[in-house]
């Protein structure tokens, strides 16, 4: 089997060429051109373990939903994040052009506090912007927009505390 992927990270793209298994199980995976033979297993769901060229690395993948799709790959203390298209698929979607979905409802994925609201009743959000900042757990969490659209209601100012699945934003 022979799937062709395009990778993203930083605004670089790559096509990635992954073949196999082959007789010997293991993948062939071209990157710009270089081949290699990799000894891929997994070892638990998002988590594999890495034989290329000699060397061992286990890699999380981590589809985290504050990502947008896109993928936290981990090789030890080191994270890059990539979004990660199948080739054929995105050759298709170019070229059936259709009309963009506009309008969601963004409400709290955790409880916390906002922290910053980054729109204005009457702003046009633009697909895949930041609109609210979320603090939990410590941690700031931008909350993004999929379809985009123009901002109906804000239901959550600044200093504000949210439980899970309040809602923040309305766009329309």
């Amino acid at each position: 089997m022979k799937r062709q992927l395009i990778v993203t990270h930083d605004g670089a793209e790559s096509t990635v060429v992954v073949e196999g298994p082959l007789e010997n199980g293991q993948l062939k995976i071209t990157i710009g051109g270089k081949a290699r033979n990799v000894d891929a297993k997994l070892i638990r769901p998002g988590t594999w373990s890495l034989v290329v060229d000699g060397h061992n690395y286990l890699v999380d993948l981590d589809k985290r939903a504050n990502l947008n799709g896109k993928v936290a790959a981990s090789v030890g203390a080191s994270e890059a994040v990539l979004l990660v298209e199948d080739a054929a698929h995105r050759r298709l979607t170019a070229a059936v052009p259709r009309a963009q979905a506009r309008g969601e409802t963004l409400r709290a994925p955790i409880a916390g506090k906002v922290v910053k609201v980054l729109v204005a009743v009457g702003d046009s959000v633009a697909p895949n912007t930041a609109v609210i900042v979320l603090e939990a757990m410590k941690m700031e969490n931008e909350l993004i927009s999929e379809r985009g659209g123009i901002v109906k209601v804000i239901h959550k100012q600044a200093g504000q505390a949210v439980d899970t699945g309040d809602t923040l934003v309305e766009l329309e």
